[in-house]
């Protein structure tokens, strides 16, 4: 299971988040929080970014590593790529590997695998009818995503984009720190649903999760629903 992130940790983040005004600075840790949730939550990914554009210009990003960064920026240089794709299509994007011959982008996917990046989901930000940006997680092996991880990622990219909405429009720090706990408290119960599956049924990380949105598309339910249910949370019901 990929660790999760120390919640004493979290507590200071949000202790610095509460009293600062609507700043550049409030949406800088918004994204950075972000990115690091879409991490831990999505198995196999090895680093995640979440980015606001505007215009196709990029305003806030956030990544967990140098190597998310990178992988990023060079969508931009060659105005191609996954992330940029979703976001101006409002559609998930994944790439299975960055090695294959005929490849949608190119330029970007020669320049990702030569840093060791053959594998990215990408999905878009939207609030209402306004695209906001994309989250996107990466790997270092192919065909480390399948359907099951772009839906979660696209389900978690929902709340992502309502606090990423707040940050940037009237919201007050206090909101803004609420949207994103509920945000990460859903990451942290999904990561403990995983590890309840994997001591019940002797499977690994990825197939609980696929376990999980099994469940949860059984019975017509969210993933946070199933997860809630397995930790002795209180489910909402169909």
């Amino acid at each position: 299971m990929n660790p999760e992130p120390n919640l004493n940790e979290l507590a200071v983040v949000f202790g610095r988040v509460r009293g600062l005004l609507l700043t550049e600075e409030t949406v800088q840790h918004a994204v950075d929080l972000l990115a690091e949730a879409a991490r831990d939550l999505i198995p196999g990914a090895i680093g995640a970014g979440v980015s606001l554009i505007h215009h196709g210009e990029r305003t806030s990003t956030g990544a967990t590593d140098t190597l998310v960064r990178r992988a990023d920026e060079l969508q931009y240089e060659f105005s191609e790529g996954p992330c940029l794709t979703a976001w101006s299509s409002g559609a998930p994007v994944r790439v299975d590997d960055t090695t294959a011959a005929g490849q949608r982008w190119p330029r970007w996917a020669e320049a990702a695998a030569a840093m060791d990046v053959q594998s990215c989901q990408s999905v878009p930000l939207i609030q209402g009818s306004t695209p906001l940006g994309a989250m996107k997680v990466y790997s270092t092996r192919p065909d480390a995503f399948d359907e099951a991880t772009e839906r979660a990622l696209t389900r978690f990219a929902v709340p992502a984009a309502a606090l990423l909405s707040h940050v940037q429009t009237t919201e007050t720090p206090h909101q803004i720190r609420s949207e994103l706990a509920t945000a990460l408290q859903m990451r942290d119960r999904i990561g403990m649903a995983k590890g309840i599956l994997m001591a019940q049924l002797g499977i690994d990380d990825r197939s609980a999760f696929r376990e999980l949105v099994a469940r949860a598309e059984q019975g017509r339910r969210s993933v946070a629903d199933i997860a809630l249910e397995l930790t002795g949370g209180t489910a909402h019901t169909p």
